[in-house]
């Protein structure tokens, strides 16, 4: 009973947790979204880093892994809310993935200055 009680109070917890709000959103529409306080900013700059850790495939996760240690600390807010659009977008891994080593043109909606950096750091790395 106390096990199922536990789990219960937990999982009521991460329901009503201010993440799950982040997690649920369209991430394609980020632009918009005004962040209001330094907190919210490394909240945000701290899910993106974990999310470029936990990637679909391993290219990824040592591309985007790299990128986001050398680059999303000195990200400003609008940059970090392209870089979500980009990692989180409706598009697979494999697509992301060519985008970023140049072999496949990305959508006019994510040819921006991050994935440019992106293409940049990938082929210094290579």
């Amino acid at each position: 009973m106390l096990k199922r009680t536990v789990y219960f109070y937990r999982y009521s917890l991460m329901r009503n947790s201010p993440l799950m709000g982040i997690k649920n959103r369209c991430y394609a529409q980020t632009g918009d979204t005004k962040i209001s306080s330094d907190s919210e900013l490394d909240l945000m700059r701290s899910r993106l880093i974990y999310q470029s850790r936990k990637r679909g495939i391993l290219e990824n996760c040592i591309i985007f892994t790299t990128f986001a240690d050398k680059y999303l600390k000195t990200f400003n807010c609008e940059q970090l809310q392209k870089y979500d659009a980009l990692i989180n977008s409706k598009f697979d891994e494999w697509d992301l993935y060519a985008w970023s080593i140049g072999s496949k043109p990305a959508p006019q909606e994510f040819d921006n200055d991050i994935l440019k950096l992106l293409k940049n750091h990938v082929q210094k790395r290579s």
